[in-house]
């Protein structure tokens, strides 16, 4: 927790150095997700996956938004992990052509780069692929019409592991383009170079060299994704799949199909997903099946209750 708290120190001395005059504004976030799993040849289980709590305070002046100070802490799997998944200062600059943050946070690759994919309940690529969802470090981001980009550099230790300085060192880069008025399509290139930790050892690094496209198109009733990866990971190829589609049957209720294919060395791992979401008043509820033909056929029915409660003040 060293480092939870020199990035503390780090966000207390970027809001004393907010612009004089500006006004602040609170926001905090409770985010609960309860899963029921039944896994072939086994009894059902139910888990609460995931419960957190983040809060952003945004200080704005005239001009609008200039610096913007944002935290989240989850419990995941019954509480068996408890991580600061984000923690970082964010200065704003003119009309959002440039926003710069340090601290903790999310990776900007692929596609929904900056939200919480781990809510869905279909496997994407990313964890694979950067062996990390957030990281310590810096990031330039922005946009300037139809254009987008955002480039980091990290430590490459992760959100699992205790960081030490200065770090292994893990760029990440990503710029996107939605070309149009109606913004029905959007597209996206990204790279990763540098080491990172390994899954369970923080000192043992792995270097990872990684290119990657991504789309997504609105279509009517339908929204689909796709992005494509492939480089090197631990000095083996690696290549990556993934395609999801979303159709909106009703009002508030969307058919969910998704297929995620990854080839790392020799060995290949595949999931197969289709479901819906349904979102009543209160909640989000979303069901599936989920086959995974890696390690044997292994077959998969999970439903969930999620609910995120924000307020502010």
């Amino acid at each position: 927790m060293k480092t939870a708290g020199s990035v503390l120190r780090l966000i207390v001395l970027a809001a004393l150095l907010a612009p004089c005059g500006a006004r602040a504004a609170r926001n905090i976030a409770l985010e609960a997700d309860a899963r029921f799993h039944l896994r072939e040849r086994e009894r059902g289980e139910a888990q609460l996956h995931l419960l957190g709590v983040s809060l952003r305070e945004t200080f704005a002046d005239s001009r609008g938004d200039r610096l913007i100070l944002f935290g989240a802490l989850e419990a995941e799997r019954d509480f068996s992990e408890l991580m600061l998944h984000e923690l970082y200062a964010q200065h704003k600059g003119p009309l959002g052509s440039w926003d710069l943050a340090l601290g903790r946070f999310r990776l900007p690759y692929g596609l929904l780069y900056d939200f919480d994919a781990t809510t869905l309940l279909y496997e994407m690529p990313q964890e694979l692929l950067l062996g990390m969802e957030s990281d310590n470090g810096i990031m330039l981001s922005g946009t300037s019409g139809a254009l987008d980009y955002a480039l980091s550099f990290t430590q490459g230790y992760g959100h699992h592991h205790r960081p030490g300085f200065p770090g292994h060192g893990f760029a990440v880069a990503r710029v996107g383009v939605t070309p149009g008025e109606t913004e029905e399509i959007s597209i996206g290139l990204s790279g990763v170079y540098g080491r990172s930790s390994g899954e369970h050892d923080r000192d043992m690094t792995v270097r990872r060299g990684l290119v990657g496209a991504d789309a997504t198109l609105y279509l009517g009733r339908w929204l689909g994704r796709i992005e494509l990866s492939a480089g090197r990971v631990a000095g083996h190829s690696i290549s990556a799949g993934f395609a999801g589609f979303d159709f909106a049957l009703l009002p508030g209720l969307d058919l969910n199909l998704a297929a995620n294919v990854v080839r790392h060395g020799s060995e290949t791992a595949d999931a197969w997903f289709a479901g819906f979401t349904c979102r009543p008043r209160w909640f989000t509820i979303r069901g599936g099946y989920q086959y995974a033909g890696s390690d044997g056929a292994r077959h998969e029915v999970t439903f969930q209750l999620y609910r995120l409660f924000s307020y502010r003040y």
